[in-house]
């Protein structure tokens, strides 16, 4: 009997899956899946990088917020009333009627400027003989000014809680970027790792097709007399047990489907993943240097780090400020007049009426100052823990930088030193057939030697899937997104 090569075993094996993935394909349509394709869904519908973004719509409402500041605060009342006392004397008790009506509107400007500006009108019906006038009708317009001096003076002061909210504001809008270089890396590795468990279920199915074609030839040696029974009980438990191995390299298939689609937010849980991609041995020799500058450059976390700094200063200036006393200038100016009919009131307000202003100066602070005090030793923690923070950042970078282009480098010579093992295990189990088919060797060298192959090619396999995922890792650490 001729002894089948390897190589062309593994030919007929490859048939006999595609036969099988075709049959099922039949019964449970599968999803044929690119890199590119996953890495693209994932950025579109993962739940964490949706929650990152809703971070940025948070810090614009903390920004608009800040802004409100500044806004023109509008104000108006309407009301009226009256009542009715026992006279006591045609001075003393009367019934009386009122009404008003007033508007006002008040702004802060950003050194610190205070104006308010209100216009108050009423009237006032009454049968008392104080009055001059009966009805009487007033109508005042009056224009109020602060200007702090020390606490709350300039627009550094007026504008820190605005500047440090844009600030938060742009650092979220990196962090949603570091977040989806993140979220890229981690589908690219479960991607590999789901290629790497359908490659292993193909070296499963060429062992188990070996381990039955030696059984099957161990048989036919028995039948011709050449073999003892006693010599089938060997292959027999090895096909056994790779039927075992093949189970659960099905299970492996199905982990690592669940993974790649719970990234992916997939809504199809049910159909098969098929990826058409595979890893690239394409050699890539990064330079320590040059990725750590990359990332030093690129990395978006590292540009949130800084501008939590910045941040975090502008809180720092803002309660060093609040340690001052409020002293402030208070100028009031104002002008109205009274009728007895409204039309007169209103005219002889800008007019002939009353003018009224007053100038001065208001002092405050807390005898032993403790709240601005104690936020002012807060904020100053803060913006040493922001700094901190980045220190660290960059320790981690250029830990990641070294660890990570040591990686792609021996991954890259484990490739070549995989490929190789399986290229002479190969002929190893070829040259073991041969010697089995003309008697001087044994089923267990046959089988030792398969294993010792199926092994190769797995190791391969999975050499080829460590290498792409340390240079999607490479990309990660220097803060880059790419899509095949």
């Amino acid at each position: 009997m001729r002894t089948l090569s390897v190589l062309r075993i593994l030919t007929v094996s490859c048939l006999l899956l595609c036969f099988a993935a075709s049959v099922s394909g039949a019964e449970q349509q599968s999803i044929n899946l690119s890199l590119g394709e996953a890495v693209q869904t994932a950025l579109l519908n993962n739940l964490g990088l949706r929650l990152s973004k809703e971070n940025v719509v948070s810090a614009e409402g903390t920004a608009q917020a800040a802004e409100g500041t500044f806004d023109y605060q509008l104000a108006g009342e309407i009301g009226a009333g009256g009542k009715s006392e026992t006279p006591v004397s045609e001075f003393v008790g009367a019934d009386e009627n009122n009404a008003l009506w007033n508007a006002g509107v008040q702004k802060r400007f950003t050194p610190g400027t205070e104006m308010g500006l209100s216009w108050n009108n009423g009237n006032l019906d009454t049968d008392s003989d104080l009055y001059f006038f009966d009805p009487i009708y007033n109508s005042d317009l009056t224009l109020e000014l602060r200007q702090p001096l020390l606490k709350g003076f300039g627009r550094d002061a007026q504008m820190a809680d605005l500047n440090s909210a844009k600030t938060q504001l742009e650092a979220s809008s990196y962090l949603v970027d570091s977040d989806a270089a993140d979220l890229a890396a981690q589908v690219k590795q479960a991607y590999w790792e789901l290629v790497f468990a359908h490659q292993n279920l193909e070296v499963l199915n060429l062992s188990l097709t070996l381990a039955q074609k030696l059984r099957d030839d161990t048989a036919a040696k028995i039948d011709a007399g050449k073999l003892a029974a006693i010599d089938l009980f060997q292959p027999e438990s090895e096909v056994a047990q790779r039927e075992q191995d093949l189970i659960t390299g099905e299970r492996e298939v199905g982990f690592a489907e669940d993974n790649l689609k719970l990234l992916m937010n997939s809504e199809d849980w049910l159909i098969p993943l098929r990826p058409l991609d595979k890893p690239s041995t394409e050699p890539v020799q990064p330079d320590v240097i040059q990725v750590y500058e990359s990332a030093l450059e690129n990395r978006p976390d590292l540009q949130a780090a800084t501008l939590q700094i910045k941040s975090a200063e502008y809180q720092l200036d803002k309660a060093e400020n609040n340690r001052k006393p409020s002293v402030d200038i208070l100028g009031t100016l104002g002008y109205g007049a009274r009728a007895e009919d409204y039309s007169t009131a209103l005219g002889d307000s800008f007019s002939d009426g009353d003018t009224r202003w007053q100038v001065g100066l208001s002092f405050s602070r807390p005898l032993n100052n403790s709240q601005a005090e104690g936020q002012y030793r807060q904020a100053l923690a803060a913006h040493n823990k922001s700094k901190t923070s980045m220190e660290l950042l960059k320790l981690e970078i250029k830990r990641a930088v070294r660890s990570t282009v040591r990686d792609v480098l021996l991954a890259l010579k484990a490739v070549e030193a995989t490929r190789k093992t399986s290229i002479a295990t190969e002929k190893r189990l070829e040259a073991e057939q041969i010697k089995f088919e003309a008697g001087r060797s044994t089923t267990l060298d046959v089988l030792i030697a398969q294993q010792d192959f199926s092994r190769a090619l797995s190791n391969e396999n999975r050499s080829k899937v460590v290498y792409a995922q340390s240079l999607a890792e490479l990309d990660r650490i220097q803060g880059a997104i790419t899509i095949p």
